[in-house]
């Protein structure tokens, strides 16, 4: 009896350990050893997971380079800061649920009604439930067969209205939950598509811009819907239990029983309150990184031409890919967070809850306070198997109150993503019609100049004339790369492999020889249209709308096939598409200027922030877009820029990319003159061949041929431009 009893492991570790050598009496000691090592050693790994989550969850091993904003941090750390559970999510909470149930007399008001009946009937039939089963298990063990099939029958008649029961309330909790969304929903749409309100958010600057518009008006509204219908059943029935169960309880073992069980609880509360994360927070920068990953998407579909001419889809893929790295580090992180937490809230509400039911349901004798004379089996019986279900309903209640800490940190999130949305809307009808505040593109206020000086001196000919020759060795060290290795540009094919279509070839020239241009819904553009440019001719298109403009560049960077004819080109890489209102990559302002390249591109191929510097005082002669930021400095660029801003930086990138042709569309109708001159001069000295759609006239002087479109039947004129009065 003594050796037996030195065995404090169960039968079955000590069986185990037998069959592998190890005699559990002799080497306890050893086996308390090794297991304490592995639980440290499991505890520090736990630790060391959880620290690496954190790191990526914020972001530290993608760099900050690569940390993509769409909106200001200063008014996005605010933000963050106020997701909390406080007075300022009670107060936003209250004004939300005033919108979701505006009266008494609304449905949603007798949804809540209907869920609460739900919810106290359920709670009584737990109740019966256990009561039904304690006189089962008294009977069976009685041998009380008639008793026993006529609770049989009870308890058949009562899982009837106990299954519609529950079924009800997840049917009134989703309605309840769609309801909530269509109360919303209406009064955010009715605000936020009021007037112009809708432009105002996605266009203007400052305060007036909602960050992630889309994210917030739909997937954001849903979530605090459901959230918030959850909550309700959520805090209702543990409430009801607590109650219910509590006084039968009492009843039963006396106060003592249910002040044991209220005791650990609150002790596993402050426990609970010490180590519970900050999930609110959490759950606000999740929808904040979904929002910005969608956002990312619609970038790309709105801007896919550009993207398409610039060739830019590796450098998309690079961006869109970074976000979502950034929302599954994130994602990855809270749920670590909730597996840990899980670990906590199951040894506290479970499992440890558990031995101090069994201590109440053992206080009856050992206190003495109850039913202490009882001794006949079927009774004890009975008792100890209603006492279990109402102490476990107990638990389960209480337990799950402890919990709602989790849920309402959550909904803390929704909210506050929810109440910023609204308040910002309302913000629109004010702020959204106040006069912008004016600056001066071109020199500080108060010194406006008529004429913008350009640089034009002998340094800074002579950083052209090397610009030029260093990206000529550049592309020729392509060049040769691409024939040692036999490869070609991965977007495009040299030629097609069928019979339908034209012929395409490739040369340091772009000609058309009887090349037909046919809309995608089969309308005929342009007919047989035939050319032939150099390098260093350049050529003026203009046309009305809608005559083939915009369509003959569409072939030339074969985003549309060629339909008939065939058309002879450079490579992708040597083409280059400025748009008027030019693209601006979620990045850096460097990478403004060198998109789609990237940074170690760059750098690869010889190119310093200082040469940057340069192009930009090419287009920028005041030095306005270098004083106001860095290369380094990330920004929404599209909503920073000005018009006259964009249109420079993408001229600057044109500089950058130096490509053999240029295809300019209205492209600086938003710079200065003399800023426009230096530009088109520019192109020259650096040997770049111009196609400039435009219909202003002043334009011709720096073209040698106009390319005219006529807008019907497909007819074209190829015109030469007479310089004659310009030499005079």
């Amino acid at each position: 009896m003594g050796k037996k009893a030195k065995n404090t492991l169960p039968p079955f570790v000590d069986n185990f350990l037998k069959s592998i050598g190890v005699n559990n009496t002799k080497n306890k000691h050893l086996v308390n050893a090794v297991l304490a090592v592995l639980i440290s050693a499991g505890g520090l790994g736990a630790f060391v997971h959880y620290r690496n989550k954190k790191k990526q969850a914020l972001g530290d091993k993608l760099g900050k380079e690569d940390m993509v904003v769409l909106e200001d941090e200063s008014s996005k750390d605010k933000k963050k800061n106020r997701v909390a559970v406080d007075a300022t999510f009670f107060r936003r909470l209250l004004t939300i649920l005033k919108i979701c149930i505006p009266t008494w007399k609304s449905k949603e008001f007798f949804n809540l009604v209907i869920l609460s009946v739900l919810l106290v009937s359920r709670t009584v039939l737990s109740i019966m439930i256990a009561e039904i089963t304690g006189l089962l298990a008294q009977t069976l063990v009685g041998r009380q067969w008639k008793k026993f099939s006529d609770g049989l029958v009870r308890f058949f008649l009562i899982t009837i209205p106990a299954a519609a029961v529950n079924s009800g309330l997840k049917y009134y909790t989703s309605i309840l939950s769609l309801q909530f969304r269509n109360r919303l929903t209406r009064h955010v749409n009715n605000a936020y598509l009021k007037g112009v309100n809708f432009y105002k958010a996605c266009n203007l600057g400052g305060d007036s811009r909602i960050d992630n518009a889309d994210q917030r008006v739909t997937a954001d509204i849903e979530k605090f819907a459901t959230s918030m219908s959850n909550l309700y059943t959520t805090v209702s029935k543990p409430l009801l239990d607590v109650i219910l169960l509590t006084s039968k309880l009492t009843t039963i073992t006396g106060w003592q029983g249910p002040a044991m069980m209220y005791a650990y609880f609150v002790v596993s509360g402050i426990i609970k309150k010490i180590i519970m994360p900050s999930f609110g927070k959490l759950t606000a920068r999740e929808s904040e990184l979904e929002g910005n990953y969608r956002t990312a998407h619609q970038r790309l579909i709105a801007n896919s031409e550009e993207i398409a001419f610039y060739d830019g889809s590796e450098k998309e893929k690079v961006i869109i890919n970074r976000l979502f790295q950034l929302l599954y580090n994130h994602e990855g992180y809270v749920y670590y967070l909730r597996g840990l937490v899980g670990v906590f809230d199951g040894l506290l509400v479970k499992y440890w809850a558990s031995i101090i039911g069994y201590g109440v349901m053992a206080s009856p004798l050992l206190l003495g306070t109850k039913r202490q004379g009882v001794t006949d089996p079927t009774v004890l019986t009975n008792d100890y198997i209603r006492n279990s279900s109402y102490l476990m309903g107990l638990a389960s209640a209480v337990g799950q109150l402890v919990l709602i800490g989790n849920k309402v940190t959550t909904l803390a999130g929704y909210t506050s993503r929810v109440s910023e949305l609204m308040e910002m809307v309302r913000h629109l009808d004010k702020a959204g019609n106040e006069p912008f505040e004016l600056k001066d593109e071109m020199g500080p206020l108060g010194q406006k100049r008529e004429k913008e000086e350009v640089v034009d001196n002998d340094a800074a000919r002579q950083f052209l004339k090397d610009w030029r020759e260093r990206r000529d060795q550049y592309r020729q060290i392509q060049l040769e790369e691409e024939a040692k290795s036999g490869s070609h540009h991965h977007r495009r094919s040299q030629k097609h492999d069928h019979d339908r279509g034209g012929k395409i070839l490739r040369g340091d020239m772009i000609k058309f020889e009887n090349v037909d241009i046919v809309s995608p819904e089969g309308k005929l553009l342009v007919k047989d249209l035939s050319f032939e440019v150099t390098p260093g001719i350049n050529v003026m298109v203009t046309g009305p709308n809608g005559s083939g403009k915009s369509s003959l560049f569409r072939v030339i960077g074969e985003l549309w096939p060629l339909q008939i004819g065939t058309l002879t080109k450079p490579r992708p890489q040597d083409f280059l598409f400025v748009p008027q209102k030019p693209y601006q990559v979620l990045g850096t302002l460097r990478d403004q200027i060198i998109y789609p390249h990237s940074v170690e591109q760059m750098k690869s191929a010889g190119v310093s922030d200082q040469d940057l510097e340069r192009l930009l005082d090419i287009v920028d002669p005041a030095s306005i877009i270098k004083k106001q930021w860095k290369f380094d400095e990330v920004k929404d660029w599209i909503n920073t820029f000005s018009g006259g801003q964009k249109q420079r930086v993408a001229m600057a990138r044109l500089f950058y990319h130096k490509p053999l042709f240029a295809i300019l569309d209205e492209c600086t109708s938003a710079v200065s003159d003399e800023v426009e001159g230096l530009i088109y001069e520019t192109c020259k000295k650096l040997g770049i061949t111009l196609f400039t759609v435009s219909h202003r006239p002043q334009l011709k002087r720096f073209h040698d041929y106009v390319l005219k479109f006529e807008g019907s039947h497909g007819k074209w004129s190829w015109l030469s431009v007479d310089h004659s009065d310009e030499k005079k």
